[in-house]
């Protein structure tokens, strides 16, 4: 008798531990954000510079434009130099939108030098591509498709950003490098990480991406269950999140993103803003 009632504890133990953990996944991480700091090497530039990366919003009803105030807020705090987002505005464009709340929201983050964004997957499906380079552009940012943005920094130096095209849906191809010339560093922006081998060794020191969202799901001490999932979500089979020394003088970086897609869920992959201090 003794034994069933410890046996019919733990197993009520066990069931209110995962109606905790299933509570926490749904209803608590995917609202929270983190600030990840990087330090980066820059040997050759006089100016300190300041990138906070954005990515994989996925605005959709349980995720709407209000919920973008926290992101306004912490990025703002980081007084950055750029901002950059790299894709995937909304979850599907056809199931919910709201332009002008979203245009009110972005048009508040600020950055010294600009504010830069490239096309995701999410930004072409659902009549999104109709939409997505108005709504960017009104929203302060500059929308680069295969295309170079070289930005003149207060000491003379230059910073280029290359963002190409989305890989899924669009057509992604490098842009003349002739530009690199002028440039004391180059920051190449492309939306997929698994992709990334096409750009290696082009003289890019930084890579920034996203559309892994981290699997969404990582059990501690089990990293096995973060790339099955950011797999089987067919976000990424080779680079799940964070930084990865592709060589010598190459970085690339994964967001994880803020939002969610297929399971409006997390758990221990908080929603993040990537800042890199170089």
């Amino acid at each position: 008798m003794k034994i069933i009632k410890i046996v019919f504890s733990l197993v009520i133990l066990l069931m209110l531990t995962c109606l905790g953990g299933l509570y926490y996944a749904f209803k608590i991480e995917p609202y929270r954000l983190v600030v990840n700091q990087h330090q980066l090497e820059n040997r050759s530039s006089k100016e300190k510079i300041k990138i906070v990366q954005l990515s994989d919003l996925h605005i959709k009803k349980d995720f709407d434009a209000k919920h973008l105030d926290k992101v306004i807020q912490k990025t703002n705090e980081q007084n950055p130099d750029f901002i950059v987002f790299s894709g995937d505005l909304y979850d599907n464009y056809a199931h919910y939108n709201e332009n002008e709340q979203v245009i009110s929201k972005l048009q508040k983050m600020k950055a010294k030098y600009g504010k830069i964004a490239i096309w995701g997957n999410r930004d072409y499906g659902g009549g999104a591509s109709r939409e997505y380079a108005n709504i960017m552009s009104e929203s302060g940012f500059t929308l680069l498709r295969n295309e170079n943005l070289l930005v003149p920094m207060n000491n003379g130096e230059k910073i280029l950003f290359t963002g190409l095209d989305d890989t899924l849906l669009g057509n992604p191809s490098l842009p003349s490098s002739y530009q690199m010339e002028e440039s004391t560093y180059d920051v190449l922006l492309t939306h997929e990480p698994d992709e990334v081998s096409q750009y290696q060794n082009k003289g890019y020191e930084l890579i920034l991406s996203g559309h892994s969202h981290g699997g969404q799901v990582n059990i501690p001490f089990i990293p096995q269950v973060q790339k099955k999932a950011a797999s089987v979500m067919k976000h990424s089979n080779n680079y799940t999140g964070g930084l990865y020394q592709l060589n010598t003088n190459e970085t690339l970086y994964v967001n994880t993103g803020i939002g969610t897609t297929h399971l409006s869920a997390r758990f221990g992959v908080v929603p993040e803003i990537a800042v890199f201090n170089f």
